[in-house]
Parts: C-alpha cells; structure tokens; sequence
C-alpha cells in the first residue's frame, strides 16, 4: 500500500457518559473499503461479523474495539484490535462493521 491511498478522512471517536456522547480522539487519513465475496464468506463462516476494513498509517495510540470511526457519512464499528502490518509499524490495519 502507498500513502497517496491514504485518502479518506477518518474521524476516531470514543464513548463516554450516560446518555454516551461520542468525543473525538483523532483524525487521519485512511483507506476503507468493504470484503469481497470470498473474505464475507470466510468471515461469516468463522462467525465473525466484519463487513470492511479501515487502513491508517500506524500511530502508537491505543485504539479500543469500544471507539467508532465516522467516514464519507458512514459509521464504522471496531470489530477487533488493530493489526500492525507486517510487524513493520508501517500501518495498522482494522476489521469493521457497519453500524446502522
């Protein structure tokens, strides 16, 4: 992946309060996109409910599967931990979900 796919803006938002409100953590520039055919139906055999990933240039922080990520409209749910690519701490790569 090079950086110019980088080309979404992404808004990572976590909750807090009772009623939640969402407060931003950080915004960047990221890559979404959803599974194709053959990773929706690996997915949905493992009983998983991942619907896309997001890809971010990595950073340190410590993004929680409680957080949220806002892009083009949509909300993404964060279905697991960030995976660091290749070992490298050259991008981190998240499983979504489409939230209704």
């Amino acid at each position: 992946m090079r950086l110019g796919d980088l080309n979404k803006n992404l808004i990572f938002q976590a909750p807090s309060g009772s009623p939640v409100v969402w407060t931003t953590i950080f915004t960047c520039k990221g890559a979404w996109w959803n599974l194709s055919g053959a990773e929706k139906i690996a997915a949905l055999s493992s009983g998983s409910t991942i619907t896309g990933k997001v890809r971010i240039k990595y950073r340190p922080a410590a993004i929680k599967t409680t957080w949220r990520i806002l892009c083009n409209g949509s909300v993404l749910g964060i279905v697991s931990p960030p995976i660091n690519l290749g070992g490298e701490g050259k991008f981190l790569e998240l499983h979504v979900k489409e939230v209704a």
